[in-house]
């Protein structure tokens, strides 16, 4: 039996702090200490560790009652990447020992998942894993992961976007210094967004008008941030040139329906 995408694990997986899960993970894998002092160490200051039942193959015999079983652990680094390790673990040896192996990579977890489960029988052989699919050297990992980070007990309530920039603190900070409107966010605002770790910046539309004989230009886009508690939160930048000079002013507001409303009703509608 195989369970593709399993949210199940076992309490010792789940919760914790993120270092102490990722120390307890090496501790039950055989060659762990290996592991820890390579390609693991940036782990130690992850932010949030979560792990879901990725796959599964049970046998009651003819012989004995074998199992194998795959865990999926994802960490949240403090630049807002994600970082992925696979869990192996399996009772298929002789002596029926409970055996755990610590992978980076998914196709070396693919060949040691094939190797292990040649113990159940009707196996083909490995399936090849392109080298620039997921797990390969320097490999980003989907939203599917921090969805799963930030929302373990319900993903509905998790983001649905992708966070591709950093320096996102300095990046708030910036753009609240440019804002030109009267009102606009600061204090509790600027504070949360401090603890920004990452921000993607998206264009919500982009309109033309003409006012008093002059072609008056603005643009709506979305600063979205991830902060440090898992937690968004969006700022709403209006750009425009209804000013006396012609030049482009910022403007920035907490609610895209205030941003759309200054640019229909006061740069538009003059």
């Amino acid at each position: 039996m195989d369970v593709d995408g399993a949210d199940t694990a076992e309490p010792e997986r789940s919760g914790g702090v993120p270092a102490d899960q990722l120390a307890g993970l090496l501790a039950r894998a055989d060659g762990g200490a290996a592991a820890a002092a390579s390609e693991v160490d940036v782990l130690r200051s992850a932010l949030m560790h979560h792990c879901w039942l990725q796959s599964c193959r049970h046998a009651k015999g003819p012989l004995r009652r074998m199992n194998r079983r795959t865990f999926r652990h994802s960490f949240l680094l403090p630049d807002g990447s994600v970082r992925v390790l696979w869990e192996l673990e399996h009772d298929t040896v002789p002596d029926a020992a409970v055996h755990r192996s610590v992978f980076t990579g998914q196709e070396q977890l693919s060949l040691a998942e094939w190797e292990v489960d040649t113990a159940f029988g009707g196996s083909a052989g490995p399936q090849e894993v392109p080298c620039d699919g997921p797990g390969a050297a320097g490999q980003d990992y989907g939203v599917e992961d921090v969805d799963a980070l930030l929302a373990p007990g319900g993903r509905e309530t998790a983001f649905r976007r992708a966070y591709t920039e950093g320096d996102s603190a300095e990046h708030a900070r910036r753009l609240l210094r440019r804002a030109a409107n009267a009102g606009a966010p600061g204090g509790d605002v600027g504070i949360r967004l401090r603890a920004a770790i990452a921000h993607a910046i998206s264009i919500v539309t982009r309109r033309t008008a003409v006012v008093d004989g002059r072609h008056v230009s603005w643009s709506l886009y979305e600063h979205a941030f991830l902060l440090l508690d898992g937690s968004e939160l969006s700022l709403w930048e209006i750009d425009h040139t209804r000013t006396p000079s012609g030049d482009p002013v910022c403007e920035v507001y907490t609610s895209q329906d205030a941003a759309l409303d200054t640019a229909i009703r006061r740069i538009e509608a003059g």
